[in-house]
């Protein structure tokens, strides 16, 4: 029997899940969660900020299919395209136009 070997490329999975692209999702996510004003202070990101989660997504993904694991590829680049028109319509939703 021979013991399962690290991804070539430095991604190293746990349980199935390439470490790198799991990473990169739950960065996004966070970025994602920064861009409101959740304080209304009035003081906002930049607005190139919100290209940050799709860029982080797609990295992952391109990670992911290197590493072999096409679900986990499918998954972050859907995430990263999704993540921030998904905030601005629940925020248009939640407290109206």
């Amino acid at each position: 029997m021979s013991a399962q070997q690290p991804e070539a490329n430095g991604v190293s999975s746990r349980n199935g899940k390439p470490l790198a692209t799991w990473i990169l999702m739950l960065l996004a996510l966070a970025i994602t969660l920064l861009l409101p004003d959740w304080n209304g202070t009035g003081a906002l990101l930049p607005a190139w900020f919100m290209v940050v989660p799709v860029i982080l997504g797609l990295v992952g993904a391109w990670l992911a299919h290197r590493a072999g694991r096409l679900g986990w590829a499918i998954a972050s680049g859907v995430l990263g395209l999704v993540l921030v028109p998904g905030l601005l319509q629940t925020i248009t939703l939640v407290s109206g136009p």
